[in-house]
């Protein structure tokens, strides 16, 4: 969408779907809070607009149509587009409302890292809107990844000083797991716990237990996301803001609805992987799931205290009721299915003790002893079915 048909948004909610003159949809509000670079990219890189650089050799489909560079590789001055209505979209959002809320310091975590892509695309916000201090923690298992990520933040001006970066993969528990390492880390990302390559592993725990406030976590943990997320319920209510999710299940999407609904916080963002949902900014398809998770305990909004805990309390209660139904309907399938097996069995008990009666009475003399004790058995095995 060109610039030229962007309309301001000062007077708009934020949230809403907004549209031009035109009909076309308009970008989310927080978008106005920053920016799209101009300049002259040196050979090699691309660039989005914010800023923030990454090498071609890296990832250039990741970067869309807007964000290309002329046929003409002397031709290098550029003027940047704000993203597309894509599956990012929403990730961008949450990255910009993150920056933009903080104070004091801003404090972010990427879990499955990669090459560091969005805490980059994060100091290139927080220095365009919200220049504070700011700390990271990004983990990634992959080691070629790893060390990519170490050259990207040194090529985006980032201080290494205020990082912690860990070379593990991010699992409910610390120790070492298996993992997925692929013979080409240019073009497969996404790899998975469960591999044949031992790798240490390191819980969402460890990594929040120093910490006082975390303005965002992103995380993109290929399956593993559940795991972590739930092993470390208490310090997430504690110190977490907001939670942007990739997500690669349904069953691991209705297991984190659940989670966050019983601790109480707000659902922003939902849509289901691999399916192509209406949004407020268009019909989108989604690869990964994605969630987006807002702790109420620690907005920013003008609520007090007993509002935010009596939020709270409604959604967890609201959840527990709802889990508790669904365990009432699973009991009440559990008892149909062990009627209808009973029912079955008894069945089947039945020919057969028909059948072992007619095959008595024509080999076994009424008044025997023998009679007498088949009897007996039989009689028996009528009660027990």
């Amino acid at each position: 969408m060109s610039r030229d048909n962007v309309r301001r948004l000062e007077n708009n909610p934020v949230g809403l779907p907004n549209f031009d003159d035109l009909g076309k949809y308009i970008r989310h509000p927080v978008f106005d809070r920053f920016k799209c670079w101009e300049g002259t990219v040196p050979e090699g890189l691309l660039i989005n607009f914010l800023g923030a650089t990454t090498l071609e050799s890296l990832w250039s489909q990741l970067f869309s149509p807007l964000e290309q560079y002329p046929k003409n590789r002397a031709e290098r001055s550029v003027k940047t587009e704000y993203p597309e209505f894509n599956e990012e979209y929403f990730e961008w959002v949450d990255l910009l409302e993150a920056v933009a809320s903080a104070e004091g310091q801003f404090v972010m975590l990427e879990l499955g890292a990669g090459w560091g892509r969005w805490s980059a695309n994060a100091i290139a916000a927080l220095r365009q809107s919200n220049d504070i201090p700011y700390h990271l923690v990004l983990v990634e298992a992959e080691p070629s990844h790893f060390q990519w990520m170490i050259d990207h933040l040194r090529a985006n001006r980032i201080d290494l000083g205020r990082c912690r970066l860990i070379e593990a993969a991010v699992a409910g528990k610390d120790g070492r797991v298996g993992f997925n390492v692929h013979s080409d880390p240019v073009n497969d990302y996404g790899q998975t716990i469960g591999g044949s390559t031992e790798v240490a592993a390191v819980s969402l725990n460890t990594l929040l237990a120093p910490l006082e406030r975390i303005d965002l976590i992103d995380i993109d943990v290929q399956g593993a996301e559940f795991d972590v997320l739930n092993a470390a319920e208490e310090a997430l209510d504690q110190k977490v803001k907001r939670l942007h999710i990739a997500t690669h299940s349904h069953q691991i999407e209705g297991a984190l609805c659940s989670l966050f609904g019983r601790l109480g916080w707000n659902c922003l963002h939902n849509f289901p992987c691999q399916t192509s949902i209406d949004t407020e900014w268009g019909t989108i398809s989604f690869q990964d799931g994605v969630q987006t998770w807002i702790n109420p305990a620690h907005s920013q909004g003008p609520e007090d205290v007993i509002s935010i805990l009596t939020g709270k309390l409604q959604r967890s209660r609201a959840e527990g009721a709802r889990l508790w139904a669904e365990l009432d309907k699973l009991r009440a399938d559990l008892d149909q299915l062990r009627c209808e097996i009973t029912l079955q069995r008894a069945s089947i008990a039945w020919k057969l003790i028909e059948k072992s009666r007619r095959v008595r009475d024509r080999m076994i003399p009424m008044g025997s002893r023998r009679r007498m004790t088949y009897d007996s058995i039989i009689n028996r095995m009528h009660k027990f079915w």
